[in-house]
């Protein structure tokens, strides 16, 4: 039996859903956190790892058939929520920042007629919880983290690059960014200066659709799937 594995991915929690041939279906769902104290003290590497123990969990329902094993993998939903500073060798500088005392920065930047200039180019209202007014945020009061970060990532771009290297987004995640500039399709020259980055700190723009994705050897020894399945990103 061939199977497909459907992972929703948010600061609150995993859930994976196991697919069969049939359309029969197994859910699994691990906490990543239950209160506002743990969700402020996240990291990175503690959703990864819980995305890793639920996709291990998935697997172990088929470990008592020989002839059943996941083909596809989708990542269907991954939490726009958060921003994640990491070094030059992208190790996460602190825990995930989500939004927090950040209103003050749009409304500076609603004063000074900026937000409407920059909701015009990504097509998304300005909120205290966009990335490009957590950098600023980041900027003003952690300046220690903002001077050693050379890479921003969403909870998106981080799985994604910890399952295949690659630093990629989605067009419609960067327009969500407040960074992205969708008249050129570029990153804003406006926001990157705002912000104090360049593109090179920004992952690279990519359309979803046209890509599939193999996971190391290594994604096979952590969750014990045999046969390495295709990915798709959506």
């Amino acid at each position: 039996m061939k199977y497909t594995l459907t992972i929703d991915v948010s600061l609150l929690s995993i859930k994976t859903t196991l697919i069969d041939e049939n359309n029969a279906q197994h859910q699994v769902e691990l906490p990543v956190s239950t209160t506002d104290t743990e969700r402020a003290a996240i990291t990175p590497d503690k959703i990864f790892n819980q995305m890793i123990s639920a996709i291990k969990k998935a697997n172990e329902v088929l470990l008592d058939s020989p002839t059943s094993k996941i083909e596809e993998v989708i990542l269907s939903e991954i939490s726009i929520d958060g921003l994640m500073p990491l070094d030059k060798d992208f190790a996460s500088l602190m825990p995930v920042i989500y939004g927090k005392d950040t209103q003050k920065y749009v409304d500076a930047l609603t004063m000074n007629g900026v937000t409407g200039q920059l909701q015009r180019k990504m097509g998304l209202s300005l909120l205290d919880t966009t990335p490009l007014v957590l950098i600023l945020w980041l900027k003003n009061e952690q300046p220690d983290v903002y001077e050693q970060a050379a890479h921003y990532m969403s909870l998106q771009s981080y799985i994604i690059y910890r399952l295949f290297g690659k630093n990629i987004t989605s067009r419609a995640y960067a327009a969500r960014t407040g960074l992205y500039n969708l008249v050129t399709d570029e990153w804003d020259t406006q926001a990157l200066a705002l912000s104090g980055l360049t593109a090179e700190n920004l992952p690279a723009v990519t359309d979803f659709s046209d890509n599939t994705f193999t996971v190391s050897d290594e994604f096979a020894t952590q969750t014990g799937i045999s046969v390495l399945p295709t990915f798709h990103l959506k």
